[in-house]
């Protein structure tokens, strides 16, 4: 019997619940003759799928068994919504090592993406409406990982180690992967992030805040903020080390020019994703695990 922790549980019924919706509109859409989803419902399901799967890695990293996961995003197909305390089988024993190895990897991949924002600016005129987007997106990534680790309740030595596994600086290591990357790489793994849908990134976190865990338990886990990763990946990509500290200066720009978009959209410092009226609202997650 698997025995979920608050947060854990949380997650479970998110997934069990968006499955259950996610089959529920199958199940309206497919009436009489008419077999054919329409786009509007394939496009509501495309999101829920993501949203479940983003969901469902958010679940494996905190160590919630596989064979769990499979089985309540099941119950949630056959029409079933969570119920507090449901049987919940399971033999799989989660090794800690594991965990903490998957969280340095988010660690890793969250210090890569400042990288390509950073190494994305120096390519020339940065968009708005793109550097907003990035912000937003990587914003989100750092709430999450810093709430896994939350989770995960790391030691600070375990929180140092994943902010920085080796003696080199951080930033160093990114700065050695993007100078593997020519423009076209670059470009590819600018897109993967801006065109990230927002709803299927925001509604993780928000399952998370509503299993409890604050701002502050994110940002204890995480010692620089998200702007500041990107300008400090900046200046590591200065091929002069002496104007290297310079290197921030096209990002602040870039930063100050999105600002306005703090009143429709969430800021990556917030860290509180915003309700958007007009994009999907996710699963029902109710006051309780």
């Amino acid at each position: 019997m698997f025995d979920p922790n608050p947060i854990q549980a949380k997650l479970l019924k998110a997934v069990q619940n968006l499955a259950s919706d996610n089959q529920r509109l199958i199940d309206q859409s497919r009436t009489g003759d008419n077999q054919q989803l329409s786009p509007m419902a394939l496009a509501h399901l495309d999101i829920g799928r993501r949203t479940r799967e983003n969901l469902e890695a958010i679940a494996t990293a905190v160590g919630v068994p596989k064979s769990v996961i499979d089985y309540t995003r099941a119950s949630g197909e056959r029409g079933h919504r969570w119920q507090p305390g449901q049987p919940l089988l399971s033999t799989e024993a989660i090794d800690r090592d594991t965990l903490l190895r998957g969280h340095l990897r988010a660690v890793a991949q969250l210090q890569t993406m400042a990288g390509v924002g950073a190494a994305f600016s120096q390519q020339g005129t940065l968009p708005r409406d793109g550097f907003a987007a990035f912000r937003r997106v990587m914003g989100l990534t750092w709430q999450r990982a810093g709430a896994v680790g939350h989770a995960l309740g790391l030691t600070t030595v375990e929180q140092q180690h994943a902010w920085q596994p080796t003696d080199s600086p951080w930033t160093d290591h990114v700065a050695r992967t993007m100078a593997t990357l020519d423009r076209t790489a670059l470009m590819t793994q600018w897109r993967a992030v801006v065109e990230t849908n927002f709803a299927t990134v925001s509604m993780p976190v928000m399952v998370l805040q509503a299993a409890g865990i604050t701002p502050d338990d994110i940002t204890r886990q995480l010692p620089v903020l998200p702007d500041r990763m990107v300008e400090l990946a900046a200046a590591a990509l200065e091929p002069d080390p002496a104007t290297r500290g310079m290197g921030g200066a096209g990002i602040d720009a870039a930063i100050e020019a999105t600002a306005a978009d703090s009143q429709t959209e969430s800021e990556p410092t917030d860290h509180r994703p915003a309700s958007h009226p007009d994009r999907y609202r996710g699963p029902d997650m109710g006051p309780g695990p």
